[in-house]
């Protein structure tokens, strides 16, 4: 009797095993991609870390792929079906001939630092001066530019804009004096804070709108697949709760992803994340499309002429707000 037990015990365990691999092999398989590293990607993570598509009947590849470009490509070809970007790298895809549209805006304004050395007090200070970025035509890129205009100062004239990497890349390159001054979103503008360098302007004080780091997919996979991008849809916003509701969690995965020790350095930046920045429903921005349009025109003037719109696509969000999942998530 006890070796029958047993015995079905062991088959017990290997018809589960094989209920879950027949599972998985049905469920539609998507492949995703964050292009950055950085608190604000943090309900992204903990989305992969808990594999919380699979919640919803999806099979998700998370891949951090560093180069929006690359990532663009990779979506254009197909290999990728939702990327992470901002709104700036979905209108020079569709200028190029793309149908990138986003369905999310994590952010709605700049979340950038300008940390610099000691010895540079205020941002005039920068002319004549390098300024390390992550990737041209990337956030880091358009978020400088944007900021150097306001400031009167001209871009690639008065001052170097330097591609170093990521914002790792961009770390090293200021310690070793390689330029005068980056531009970093947490946890490491505070990494380089205590490093000694100065805070010499937080853009998320100017108060622009401007589309930073949503998902966004092509037109035509969405139509094709609406079903599919509700459910990945449904499974990031339960990220953002995540996020926004367990902070020991959100942290340690943080930790993970970041490769960071100190989890102090991202105290103060996870609660103005968490209850200020990124919303519960981070809907896609018209206005901060028209950012983007508006400072791309100026050296590009046939991009006056552009509809944000025609960038975004805000009914998946609504739709299943409509639903009421959000107000079951939140419970209120």
């Amino acid at each position: 009797m006890v070796r029958v037990k047993r015995l079905a015990i062991c088959l017990a365990f290997v018809a589960a095993a094989f209920a879950d691999q027949a599972l998985a092999q049905s469920l539609p398989k998507v492949r995703a991609a964050y292009t950055s590293i950085g608190i604000q990607f943090d309900p992204i993570y903990i989305m992969k870390d808990l594999d919380l598509p699979r919640k919803y009947g999806l099979d998700v590849e998370m891949l951090f792929v560093p180069v929006s470009s690359r990532a663009v490509q990779a979506a254009l070809a197909g290999e990728l079906q939702f990327i992470t970007s901002a709104g700036v790298a979905n209108i020079n895809a569709n200028m190029s001939g793309g149908d990138f549209v986003g369905l999310t805006a994590t952010l709605n304004t700049f979340v950038f630092k300008i940390m610099a050395n000691p010895e540079l007090k205020k941002p005039e200070m920068l002319k004549g001066k390098k300024v390390g970025i992550s990737r041209l035509g990337g956030a880091s890129d358009f978020s400088i530019r944007y900021a150097l205009t306001r400031w009167g100062l001209v871009p690639d004239r008065d001052v170097a804009i330097i591609q170093v990497g990521g914002e790792q890349e961009e770390v090293l390159a200021l310690q070793n004096k390689a330029v005068d001054a980056v531009v970093l979103s947490e946890p490491f503008a505070t990494l380089v804070k205590r490093s000694g360098f100065t805070v010499l302007a937080d853009l998320s004080q100017l108060g622009v709108a401007y589309s930073m780091h949503g998902f966004g997919a092509r037109k035509s996979f969405i139509q094709a697949n609406r079903d599919v991008t509700i459910r990945f849809m449904k499974a990031y916003l339960e990220g953002i709760y995540v996020f926004k509701t367990n902070k020991e969690l959100a942290l340690n995965v943080l930790k993970k992803f970041t490769r960071l020790d100190d989890l102090s350095l991202v105290q103060e930046s996870y609660d103005e994340m968490s209850q200020r920045l990124i919303r519960r429903v981070p809907y896609p921005d018209r206005e901060g499309i028209q950012t983007i349009i508006d400072q791309l025109a100026k050296t590009r003037p046939q991009m006056k002429s552009l509809n944000p719109s025609d960038f975004i696509d805000p009914t998946i969000l609504k739709e299943i707000e409509d639903s009421g999942f959000v107000k079951k998530l939140y419970g209120n």
